[in-house]
């Protein structure tokens, strides 16, 4: 078994590469430019072709491959200024590269977002439709709807807010740590749920889905949910410091696209299928403690 990740350098692939690497897989990871320090090919999914980044001999020899797809442009308003732009790099190349991948003899893995919904109601299943408000949800659900009537054997795992305990990177709870340092108050978007779920588990989730040849569509969340600035309240108690938090509505923070307000996943079915455990925020949290030093 071999693992290509597309876009390794980001907060998600990054520790997916080395979680198949620490398993003892042969891996392969990608970055938009060569970055030769880390051992990453360039690989631009506008320009380039697998075939041209990749060698051939990777994907004949050694098992199956999964080619994992972490890449994508995520910053929501600018997918909504720059539609086209956007919609070629998340949309059409994406697609073009998962079924190149697939003429190569690779299983394509997609991860998508709880972006598809518009966060009325909170604790989405697989099965629920798609009703997304933003233009980076129209273009996850665009993806997941080809994948469901062309391609029903590729999985696609659907993701709502990660976090780490690493306070070098960048995610949320490195982000508050570093305003609450600097004295700046912690602002959260009101009315927000989400289930926050650890970058490892995520990166341990994708692994073991593709170890049990797992297809279709899955949820990989925790159980737990939050509304944003309660998560942050959780955040500073365990820490033992202390921060100003204040919410905003949509408009006060001026977005100008809307996000989904409930947001959380129900990711039963995943786990009735692999078992696998999530890390309770109280632990992702005192990792992070730990790691301040």
């Amino acid at each position: 078994m071999k693992f290509l990740i597309i876009g390794a350098s980001g907060f998600i692939g990054r520790h997916i590469l080395a979680y198949a690497k620490s398993l003892g897989y042969e891996v392969l990871g990608t970055a938009s430019r060569p970055q030769p320090a880390e051992g990453l090919l360039g690989l631009d999914l506008v320009r380039d072709r697998l075939v041209e980044k990749v060698p051939a001999s990777f994907f004949q020899t050694g098992g199956p491959v999964f080619v994992i797809i972490s890449a994508a442009i995520s910053q929501i308003d600018r997918c909504y200024r720059e539609r086209d732009v956007t919609c070629a790099v998340n949309v059409a190349n994406t697609m073009r590269l998962m079924e190149e991948a697939a003429v190569l003899g690779a299983r394509p893995v997609y991860l998508t977002s709880s972006f598809v919904f518009d966060g009325r109601v909170g604790y989405y299943t697989e099965s629920d439709p798609h009703s997304p408000i933003s233009e980076y949800g129209r273009q996850k659900a665009d993806i997941e709807s080809e994948c469901r009537q062309r391609h029903a054997d590729w999985l696609l795992v659907r993701l709502d807010k990660i976090v780490g305990d690493d306070p070098a990177e960048d995610h949320l709870f490195s982000e508050w740590y570093r305003w609450s340092q600097a004295r700046h108050q912690i602002v959260c978007m009101a009315n927000q749920v989400f289930s926050p779920t650890c970058v490892d588990d995520i990166a341990r989730a994708i692994i073991l889905g593709c170890q049990k040849g797992l297809t279709g569509l899955y949820n990989v969340s925790n159980s737990e949910y939050f509304t944003r600035d309660e998560l942050a309240r959780q955040f500073f108690r365990i820490l033992g410091g202390e921060a100003s938090i204040i919410c905003k509505t949509q408009q006060e923070l001026g977005f100008v696209d809307l996000r989904p307000e409930k947001s959380y996943l129900d990711g039963g079915r995943f786990v009735q299928a692999t078992g696998l455990r999530f890390m309770a925020m109280r632990q992702v949290i005192s990792r992070f403690k730990e790691k301040i030093g």
